[in-house]
C-alpha cells in the first residue's frame, strides 16, 4: 500500500475511532508523562495506561481490517505493528498547509504582512524580508547587489535602494510604511558578503528541514527562515 492510501486509510479509521470507542479523545500511546509519585503508585499507573493504549490498538486494528475488507483489500494490508505505531502517535498529528513562493510573491498574505509589520517583536524580519526582495530587484536593474564595490561611497547604492524599497512594498499591498533607514544602510554596507559562520549556520538548517522531508519526521518548517546574523534572531514569516 502506498504512503498515501494508508495515511488516507488511517485517518479514516482515526475519525471513527474518536467518534466511536475514544469517546472523543484519540488513542492512548500508552506513555507515562513525568509526575511526582511514589513507586507503587507510579507502577499501577503504568499498568492501567498499557492496559487502555492496548485495548484502544486492538479496537483500530479492528477497525481497519473492517475498512479494508469493505473496499476489497487485503485486511492485513496494513501491518499490527504499523497501527500500533500510529495509535502511538496519533495524538502528535498535524496538518501543514504550505504556500509555494510564487504564491507568496504574487498573492501574499496582507493581513500577516501587516501583523508583522506592526508587530516590535517582527519589524526587524519582515523589514530585511523586504529589503532582500528589493535588493533582487536592485540587482535586475543595476547588474549588482548594493554596496558590492571596491571602496567608494555606499550612499549612491542606499539612495537607490530606498527608492526600490517602497514600490515593492506597496505591490505587497502594505502602502504607506517607510523601511528604517538603518536597515537600507545596513543592507548596502554588507555588500553581498558571504560570511562563512552565517553559510554553515544557514545550511545547518536547509540541510535540516530537507532531512525532515527525506525521512517524513518531525514537522518542516512553516514560511520564509529569516535569519538576522547581527543580533543573532532568527524568525520564520507566514506570507
Amino acid at each position: 500500500m502506498d504512503m498515501n492510501t494508508y495515511a488516507i486509510a488511517c485517518m479514516r479509521h482515526l475519525q471513527e475511532f474518536i467518534s466511536n470507542e475514544g469517546d472523543g479523545e484519540a488513542p492512548l500511546e500508552g506513555s507515562m508523562p513525568d509526575m511526582t509519585s511514589s513507586t507503587e503508585h507510579y507502577i499501577n499507573l503504568q499498568k492501567i495506561y498499557h492496559t487502555k493504549a492496548e485495548d484502544d490498538c486492538l479496537s483500530m486494528e479492528q477497525r481497519v481490517k473492517d475498512i479494508l475488507a469493505k473496499v476489497g483489500r487485503d485486511p492485513s494490508s496494513i501491518s499490527k505493528q504499523t497501527i500500533k505505531s500510529f495509535c502511538k502517535n496519533a495524538r502528535k498529528l498535524k496538518v501543514c498547509r504550505y504556500r509555494m513562493i510564487e504564491d507568496e510573491f504574487s498573492n501574499p498574505s496582507v493581513t500577516e504582512l501587516q501583523k508583522c509589520l506592526a508587530s516590535q517583536d517582527y519589524s526587524s524580519a519582515i523589514g530585511f524580508y523586504i529589503l532582500l526582495r528589493a535588493v533582487d530587484r536592485f540587482a535586475a536593474t543595476y547588474n549588482k547587489f548594493p554596496g558590492q564595490f571596491d571602496g567608494g561611497d555606499i550612499e549612491e547604492d542606499a539612495s537607490r535602494l530606498r527608492t526600490i524599497a517602497p514600490s515593492v512594498i506597496n505591490e505587497m499591498g502594505c502602502d504607506g510604511y517607510e523601511l528604517p533607514e538603518e536597515l537600507c544602510n545596513e543592507m548596502c554596507r554588507f555588500g553581498a558578503a558571504e560570511l562563512h559562520v552565517v553559510a554553515a549556520f544557514i545550511g545547518g538548517i536547509a540541510s535540516q528541514e530537507v532531512i525532515k522531508l527525506i525521512t517524513k519526521q518531525f514537522v518542516p518548517m512553516l514560511g520564509t527562515f529569516v535569519f538576522n546574523g547581527i543580533d543573532h534572531n532568527s524568525q520564520s514569516l507566514t506570507l
